[in-house]
């Protein structure tokens, strides 16, 4: 049964300025370890979408789960195939429990100057 849905869409640019302003200190409270290793790898452009797709989900999951849980208590992963979920750590597995949701499925995609990202609890 679907508990929440949620749908954000962000402009890439905006984290190239937030970055610019607030460098380290804004990956750093936004993005988990993991997530920022995996964006140290690509290019500029390539590491600026990877990070809007993945503050476009955490806002997605926000929205479909009613909040309850911080930035970077969500953390989002990719299979080798590539489709992005959301990784299942104390923090986030408390806060689902408490919502009685037991899955988010995430959804991102990008497009030139925007990523758009949406979660589904279940």
């Amino acid at each position: 049964m679907i508990k929440g849905i949620g749908i954000d869409i962000i402009r890439i640019k905006r984290i190239d300025e937030a970055l610019a302003r607030w460098g380290k200190q804004f990956e750093e409270r936004v993005f988990t370890d993991k997530e920022i290793q995996s964006s140290y790898c690509l290019r500029k452009k390539a590491k600026l979408a990877y990070l809007a797709g993945r503050f476009a989900a955490k806002e997605a999951i926000f929205k479909s789960i009613g909040g309850g849980i911080s930035w970077r208590h969500i953390e989002i992963l990719a299979k080798e195939s590539g489709e992005p979920y959301l990784a299942n750590n104390k923090k986030t597995k408390e806060a689902l429990d408490e919502k009685n949701i037991r899955r988010v499925l995430i959804s991102i995609s990008h497009d030139n100057d925007y990523a758009i990202a949406q979660a589904v609890a279940l």
